[in-house]
C-alpha cells in the first residue's frame, strides 16, 4: 500500500512532463529571423515626421506556407528596436502590401496600458485568427504610429529575398529593402495538423578549393527542425554539376522542434571529380532520408555553393609571428605556451616561429621591421603584446581580437591550456591546402664569413594561389638570447626566435620559370650573434598594401644552423661548440638532423667537437 502513492506520483510527473513537451510545440513561429531581433535602430530606416504611420512587413510565399495549410495564425510576434515616441502598435495579415487586412490586432504604446508596446518582442493577438490557405502567399507585418522621430523598426542583419518591405510614413510608398536585412516579425501558427517532420537547410559552407589528391571534402551545414517531432538522424546528399552521381553522409544529431545545429561532415567525391577541368564547380547539398519519416516540405532542404578544383597541394607549415617586448609582463607566459606547442608531436617540424619585438613599447632587440609589422593589428592604431599572427590569416578560429584583424591570443592560464589552444588553431590551419613549397639551402664561403648566402627554391601547384603577385621573405633568427630585464621572467628565461636580419620588410616579388622558382639573397652575420643558435626562416605570401586580411602566408619553411654548409661540408661538421658546455645534437646514421634522441635504434650524437655513435634500447 505504501508504494502506490509513489507510483501514482511518478505517473503524474510523467504525464505533466509529456503535457509540457506537447505544449512547447503546440504553436510554430514562421518568419525569417529565427527569434532574433535588433535592439537598436538601423541607419536609413528612420523618419522625422510627426504623427505618421511607419510600417514593415515580410512576405511568406506559398512554398513556405503550404506545409501549414489548414492551420491558423492567431497572433504575431513584432519586435521594436525602441518604443520611444510610439503611440500604438498594429499587426496584420494581408495578401498584398496595400490591400485590406485579412486579420489584425493592436496594443497601445501609452503609459499605463496593459499590455503596452515595449522594446523587443511584442506578442499581439489577432482579433480573429486567420486560417492559412493552400497555395496562398501572405504578407505578415506591423505598423506603429510615431508621435515624432523614432527608431522602432527592428531589422536583423540577415538579408534574403522577401524579408524586408518598409513604408516610411502614411503617405509613402512601399519599398523592398530585403538586401539590407530581415524584419523581426513572425507569424505564430497553431492547429491540429502542424507538420510533424520538416527540416530546413539554413546554410552550407564548402572549402573554397577541393584538392583531388586529398580525396575528401569537409562540409559544414546549419540545419533546423521546423516541425513538431524530434528528428534523430538524416542524410546529407551531395551532387556535383556535370554528373548524375551523388555522395552521402549520415548525420546522427537529434534535433528537437525549433532547434538549429551546425553539423560538419566529410564526403569523398574522388570518383566523381577526377580532373581540374573545368576548374570552377558547383555542389548541391540536400537534407533527406529522415530517420523518423518523410520530410513534409522539401522546398527548404536544398542549397548550392561553388568551389574550384586543384589536382594536388603540398604540406602546409604554419608560421607563428609573436609580438613581444621585455616591458610586457604577460609575454613570458605566451612564450612558454608557444614553445610547448612547437615541441608537441602535432606541430614538431610543421610549424615555425618568428618574434617581433614591438607592440607594447620596444626594447633593445627591436628592429624597423618589427614596428612596421604593427600594421597587421588593424585595430584603429591599437597595439599590444603578447599577440600572435598565424600565417597572417584572418579566420573565425584565428581572429579572436577583431573580425578584420589576424591577431590571435591563446588561452590565458596554464602553459598547457595555452599550448593546446595554439595547437588547435595550427591544426585547423593545416587543413587548408598549400599550393607552393619552399626548399631552403644556405652556405658560408668560409667559417668566418660575415654573410650567410641563402637560396630558396620550389614549385607551385596552381598559378593563382595568391591574389596579388606572390612575394618571398627570408629571415635570420636567433634563439637562446639572454634577457636584459624581461618583465615577469623566470631565472631561466631566454628570448627565442628573435628576428635578426631580413631580405626585405614587405618581401620581394618571385620570378617564375613556369611553375618553378629560385630566389637568392645574403643576410649579414654580426659578431655578437651566437651562430649555433641561428636559424633561417622563409615564407611566401600575398601582400596587399591596402588590406590586412588579404596578406596571408601561402607556406613557410625553416632550417637550423646545423644545416648551413661551409665550403660544401654538411651540418654535422658545422658545430664548433666546446664539448663540455655545448648542447648535444642528434642525427641519423645518414646525417639527417633529429629534434631529440630517439627512444630506440642507432644514432649519432654531436656535442661540441665530440662525435659519438649511440644506441638506444
Amino acid at each position: 500500500m505504501k508504494k502506490e502513492p509513489i507510483i501514482l506520483s511518478l505517473l503524474l510527473m510523467l504525464l505533466l512532463h509529456c503535457a509540457a513537451a506537447t505544449a512547447q510545440v503546440a504553436g510554430m513561429n514562421v518568419g525569417y529571423v529565427d527569434g532574433m531581433f535588433k535592439g537598436t535602430g538601423t541607419t536609413g530606416f528612420t523618419s522625422t515626421a510627426k504623427n505618421t504611420w511607419i510600417s514593415g512587413a515580410v512576405y511568406l510565399p506559398p512554398s513556405k506556407l503550404n506545409v501549414y495549410a489548414g492551420n491558423h495564425i492567431d497572433s504575431i510576434n513584432a519586435a521594436l528596436a525602441s518604443r520611444l515616441n510610439i503611440d500604438s502598435l498594429r499587426v496584420w495579415v494581408r495578401t498584398s502590401l496595400d490591400g485590406g487586412d485579412l486579420a489584425a490586432g493592436a496594443i497601445s504604446g501609452k503609459a499605463g496600458s496593459t499590455p503596452r508596446a515595449k522594446k523587443g518582442w511584442n506578442r499581439v493577438g489577432l482579433a480573429t485568427p486567420y486560417t492559412i490557405q493552400h497555395d496562398q502567399g501572405l504578407y505578415i507585418g506591423y505598423s506603429f504610429l510615431q508621435k515624432s522621430t523614432s527608431v522602432g523598426l527592428s531589422i536583423v542583419d540577415l538579408p534574403q529575398p522577401n524579408a524586408l518591405f518598409v513604408k516610411m510614413g502614411t503617405d509613402s510608398a512601399w519599398t523592398d529593402r530585403s538586401d539590407k536585412g530581415a524584419l523581426a516579425v513572425e507569424a505564430l501558427v497553431y492547429g491540429e495538423s502542424l507538420p510533424k517532420y520538416n527540416l530546413e537547410l539554413q546554410s552550407i559552407s564548402v572549402p573554397a578549393i577541393y584538392v583531388v589528391d586529398r580525396g575528401e571534402m569537409e562540409i559544414t551545414a546549419q540545419v533546423k527542425n521546423i516541425a513538431t517531432a524530434t528528428i534523430t538522424g538524416y542524410d546529407m546528399q551531395c551532387a556535383f554539376d556535370g554528373t548524375d552521381k551523388t555522395v552521402t553522409a549520415h548525420i546522427s544529431e537529434p534535433l528537437a522542434y525549433n532547434e538549429s545545429k551546425q553539423v560538419t561532415f566529410t564526403v569523398s567525391p574522388k570518383d566523381i571529380i577526377t580532373t581540374d577541368d573545368p576548374q570552377c564547380r558547383q555542389i548541391t547539398v540536400k537534407v533527406c532520408n529522415l530517420t523518423e519519416g518523410t520530410d513534409e516540405d522539401m522546398n527548404d532542404n536544398v542549397l548550392t555553393d561553388s568551389f574550384t578544383v586543384a589536382l594536388h597541394d603540398y604540406d602546409r607549415h604554419v608560421l607563428f609571428e609573436e609580438f613581444t617586448t621585455e616591458q610586457c609582463p604577460n609575454c613570458p607566459r605566451v612564450a612558454k605556451q608557444l614553445a610547448k606547442a612547437l615541441e608537441s608531436s602535432q606541430l614538431r617540424g610543421k610549424a615555425h616561429a618568428l618574434c617581433h619585438h614591438s607592440g607594447y613599447y620596444t626594447d633593445w632587440l627591436t628592429q624597423q621591421a618589427d614596428n612596421d609589422y604593427l600594421w597587421f593589428f588593424n585595430m584603429g592604431g591599437q597595439t599590444f603584446a603578447p599577440a600572435l599572427l598565424v600565417d597572417r590569416a584572418t579566420r573565425d578560429y584565428i581572429s579572436n581580437q577583431s573580425p578584420t584583424s589576424p591577431i590571435f591570443m591563446p588561452a590565458a592560464g596554464s602553459t598547457e591550456a595555452g599550448a593546446a589552444d595554439i595547437i588547435n588553431v595550427a591544426e585547423q590551419r593545416m587543413k587548408e591546402p598549400a599550393f607552393v613549397y619552399l626548399n631552403i639551402e644556405a652556405h658560408l664561403d668560409s667559417a668566418n664569413d660575415n654573410f650567410v648566402h641563402v637560396r630558396v627554391s620550389g614549385e607551385r601547384a596552381r598559378e593563382n594561389f595568391t591574389v596579388n603577385p606572390a612575394r618571398i621573405n627570408v629571415f635570420l633568427y636567433e634563439d637562446s638570447i639572454d634577457d636584459h630585464g624581461q618583465a615577469s621572467a623566470d631565472a631561466d628565461f631566454v628570448h627565442m626566435h628573435v628576428e635578426r636580419a631580413y631580405n626585405s620588410v614587405w618581401g620581394e616579388p618571385i620570378e617564375w620559370n613556369g611553375n618553378s622558382y629560385e630566389y637568392a639573397c645574403k643576410l649579414p652575420l654580426r659578431a655578437d650573434y651566437v651562430r649555433r643558435h641561428l636559424g633561417i626562416l622563409a615564407f611566401i605570401w600575398d601582400y596587399d598594401e591596402t588590406s590586412v586580411p588579404n596578406c596571408e602566408v601561402a607556406n613557410s619553411n625553416a632550417i637550423s644552423w646545423d644545416e648551413v654548409k661551409v665550403n660544401g661540408t654538411d651540418g654535422i661538421a658545422q658545430l664548433h661548440d666546446d664539448a663540455a658546455t655545448a648542447k648535444p645534437h642528434y642525427f641519423t646514421l645518414s646525417g639527417i638532423r633529429l629534434q631529440e634522441a630517439p627512444a630506440t635504434g642507432v644514432y649519432i650524437m654531436k656535442q661540441g667537437s665530440r662525435t659519438i655513435k649511440c644506441m638506444a634500447k
